[in-house]
């Protein structure tokens, strides 16, 4: 007894490719970015500070430091490894929020204790799990407007028969 395809299944199926192919891309950026030896940009974070430094001198509000700067670039980095992993997955899609956790408590590990000129940071794992929690609701979210959008197009193939 074979069962009938949701309407949303072949869109979904080349979705679920395209988002594993986009999920190593993002993998293997993020491993070279956060194993890298050294600070990702250490010329860049100067000229953020120096930056945020003459902005708060301008009525930029104090809030918005270099710190919370940090967490939210964390947050977005995550981001496309929780959508695109989400997306990647036929079920079980959550698992991926604990895989970036987990991925993320590994890096911050490596960071402190393999390499000298990088330091480990619980409040990064937090962000990079926010940021794969973020991506997971994306995804979520894409699914449901896919699987909304192709149950309200007309079927453009004859009905298979019912078997009982």
């Amino acid at each position: 007894m074979s069962r009938r395809p949701a309407p949303a299944e072949p869109a979904l199926r080349r979705l679920r490719i395209w988002s594993a192919i986009a999920l190593v891309v993002f993998v293997v950026v993020v491993a070279v970015i956060t194993l890298w030896p050294g600070p990702p940009d250490p010329d860049g974070q100067l000229a953020l500070r120096a930056f945020l430094e003459q902005a708060h001198r301008h009525g930029l509000p104090l809030w918005i430091t270099f710190g919370k700067i940090e967490f939210g670039s964390n947050v977005l980095m995550f981001v496309p490894i929780g959508l695109f992993g989400a997306l990647a997955l036929p079920r079980h899609r959550w698992l991926i929020v604990l895989a970036a956790m987990l991925a993320s408590a590994a890096i911050e590990t490596i960071q402190a204790m393999a390499l000298p000129l990088r330091y480990g940071s619980l409040r990064d794992v937090t962000s990079n799990t926010l940021g794969a929690l973020v991506g997971y609701l994306l995804a979520v979210a894409v699914i449901a407007l896919m699987r909304r959008r192709a149950e309200r197009r007309p079927a453009t193939t004859t009905p298979a028969p019912a078997y009982r």
